[in-house]
């Protein structure tokens, strides 16, 4: 395994033969290429393996089975990008420009009445097909009636996304301790495995910007995303937002925030321009494999001339390569 190639023994002539593993096709690659000691590789041949991609519902920020957190201040319409965020990914829709898969969506609020959470809804003019929302001021998941209550729920609706909103309401105890909190992320991760489900947190950020969430930090060193959402509107001005994912454990961060503007259907709305080139290189960067026009297309960046077109200058421009037919990597 070493070299990052192998032996062969060439078939038209009978000579052993070194060949690269970059060389192979892919499902040959994937056969020869095997870990030692159960999981460990040489960097080497590591570097030359095509790992499994992540699967996402929203692309880069949600993994399958995984989980997020936004946190904002006050008045930051966390809970605007709450319920669009269960649409979205319910309808299998973009949410603020990136790509979702589509999944059942439960949405918890602790914070808002029934009345105003339907509101809410109600403003958007929107459908919500395959979203299931619910509100409760006493649903404590540090606590057995707590979690009973959400584990009726989440038998009865299987979702596929759970969304908390706002994650401190859900907590008896205190969230500076990492004890109290460890209680509920256990709790979660017994959600996550007994039902495949993934998990959104909607959390407050503290009164240091530079500490990020609220409360312990086990709870950041617990999430796949940690997504930062700031105001940037001025008094007066429509609600603006600019969010910046902080940690991504399965993808890279991207260069440029996200800036988007509460529209009057109160949806957020991106006022960032993402060309199709940058939006091609993101892809392609946070795939850590070969990646195919195919998934490009795919993942709906942009139509098939202008891909092709955005993919042939990145190659001139050297910050990606075509490897073999039709495959391009970092």
């Amino acid at each position: 395994m070493a070299n990052n190639g192998l032996w062969i023994v060439n078939p038209d002539t009978g000579e052993d033969e070194f060949v690269l593993y970059s060389e192979l096709e892919h499902d040959v690659r994937q056969k020869v290429i095997k870990p030692i000691g159960g999981f460990i590789f040489d960097a080497e041949t590591f570097m030359s393996s095509n790992l499994a991609r992540v699967p996402f519902y929203i692309k880069d920020w949600l993994p399958m089975r995984g989980k997020a957190m936004f946190y904002a201040p006050p008045k930051s319409g966390k809970s605007y990008l709450a319920v669009q965020a269960a649409r979205c990914i319910a309808a299998g829709e973009p949410f603020l420009s990136l790509p979702t898969q589509p999944g059942r969506v439960l949405y918890t609020q602790f914070e808002l009445g029934v009345e105003v959470l339907q509101q809410r809804l109600l403003d958007t003019h929107q459908i919500y097909p395959d979203v299931f929302v619910g509100t409760s001021f006493s649903m404590k998941l540090d606590t057995e009636i707590g979690r009973k209550q959400l584990l009726a729920a989440m038998e009865a609706v299987k979702p596929k996304v759970l969304i908390l909103d706002p994650m401190y309401k859900a907590l008896s105890g205190d969230e500076n301790e990492s004890y109290d909190v460890m209680r509920i992320l256990d709790f979660l991760d017994s959600l996550i495995e007994g039902y495949e489900c993934s998990i959104l947190l909607i959390h407050h950020s503290g009164k240091d910007p530079t500490k990020r969430g609220r409360g312990s930090s086990v709870l950041e060193d617990w999430v796949d995303s940690d997504i930062e959402v700031k105001v940037i509107s001025k008094k007066g001005e429509p609600l603006k937002i600019r969010i910046q994912p902080i940690f991504l454990r399965h993808a890279a961060i991207p260069p440029e925030p996200i800036e988007a503007e509460l529209s009057p259907a109160f949806e957020f709305e991106c006022t960032t321009i993402r060309t199709v080139k940058q939006q091609v290189l993101e892809f392609i960067t946070s795939a850590h494999t070969t990646v195919t026009p195919k998934e490009l297309f795919d993942a709906k960046i942009g139509s098939n001339t202008s891909v092709y077109t955005e993919l042939d200058a990145l190659v001139k421009e050297g910050r990606i390569r075509k490897e073999g037919r039709g495959k391009y990597a970092i």
